[in-house]
């Protein structure tokens, strides 16, 4: 494919998403900065979601996949295809207000030392077609159990979050990064990969947060930009067992098993090695509740154990190559914003 540029380009990954790209597609026409290409990349669905775009939407530059090859290499792709100062990862279930690019990129431009940015995501309640005040991310932080979390998810937004503010990192639902910085941090061990196509799905927007601070590259929460996410998978606000079992009753299994072993693979992937030692007790706790609980609730959950031995090497490789070419910072660095 010959390379797109534009000054953005936004990669949106679709899977079975004939029922958001109505109002999603919608909010990306109504906004009033357009200066932007869309490359759509559909992993496979088996609903409309080709034919509306086709019928619908025929300019649109669509690439379909036969089968769905995740997350990670679908975005990989959209970035390797586009050349753009900017680019911008868009989720199927995402409508953004109308001026969310416009204020977002004279934000990039004019603040050339942030390398990703994310903007006021709340909760969208698709049924109801409601947007609320609930919110669903602020980015992402880091507790010293490692356990990673989107800031202030389920809170009401009461006009508290409306600073600017540096994070530890940007969540994958609607992140926009600096394409020169993407490029520091890209692993170009066994083909080139900005996301880590190991983890397929989940928790690889974590894993490229953890590789940008390993490098020493700033994230930003901007409240300016306006989304709205209708979240399918969060965390539990309510810590009771009761609470925590009845949530991941809800979740897919393959979601609960990729999630699993994601967390692993990063953990060993990126931290180091004096972080593991100063905070060990925390993360042996914390896994250790996780593992007693898939042991006694949903024994299907250790598949992803399974798979955590099987690509343990080829991660570990891919942590050797971060070492020796993309990390610059010190392990306090990176201590200083565990929670």
């Amino acid at each position: 494919m010959n390379k797109v540029k534009a000054k953005l380009s936004i990669s949106l990954v679709t899977h079975n998403a004939e029922r958001y790209l109505p109002f999603c597609l919608k909010s990306l026409n109504d906004q009033t900065w357009q200066e932007f290409f869309l490359l759509v990349i559909d992993n496979g669905s088996n609903d409309g979601t080709a034919r509306f775009l086709k019928e619908e939407y025929p300019q649109i530059k669509l690439v379909e996949h036969p089968q769905n090859i995740g997350f990670a290499k679908a975005h990989n792709q959209g970035i390797a295809w586009t050349d753009s100062e900017y680019i911008m990862l868009l989720n199927q279930d995402v409508i953004l207000a109308n001026d969310y690019l416009e204020k977002a990129m004279k934000y990039l431009d004019e603040n050339t030392d942030v390398s990703a940015l994310t903007g006021k995501i709340l909760s969208w309640n698709f049924e109801d077609n409601l947007k609320t005040k609930k919110i669903d991310s602020l980015g992402l932080k880091v507790f010293k159990s490692h356990q990673v979390a989107d800031i202030c998810q389920g809170q009401e937004d009461d006009g508290s979050f409306d600073e600017v503010a540096e994070v530890f990192g940007v969540s994958g639902t609607l992140p926009i990064y600096r394409r020169f910085d993407l490029e520091k941090i890209k692993i170009s061990l066994y083909h080139l990969e900005y996301f880590d196509e190991v983890f397929f799905s989940y928790k690889e927007d974590v894993d490229l947060a953890f590789r940008m601070r390993l490098a020493g590259l700033k994230s930003v929460y901007f409240p300016q930009s306006l989304a709205y996410h209708n979240r399918t998978v969060s965390g539990v606000l309510d810590k009771t067992n009761k609470a925590i079992k009845k949530s991941r009753q809800d979740r897919d299994k393959m979601i609960k098993k990729y999630s699993y072993k994601n967390h692993l693979l990063m953990l060993i992937k990126n931290e180091f090695f004096v972080n593991f030692l100063k905070f060990f007790f925390s993360i042996l706790w914390y896994e250790l509740k996780k593992f007693i609980f898939i042991i006694l609730f949903e024994q299907s959950t250790l598949r992803g154990l399974k798979l955590f031995f099987q690509q343990k090497s080829k991660v570990l490789k891919k942590r050797r190559y971060i070492i020796k070419n993309i990390r610059t910072v010190r392990a306090r660095d990176i201590a200083e914003w565990y929670y």
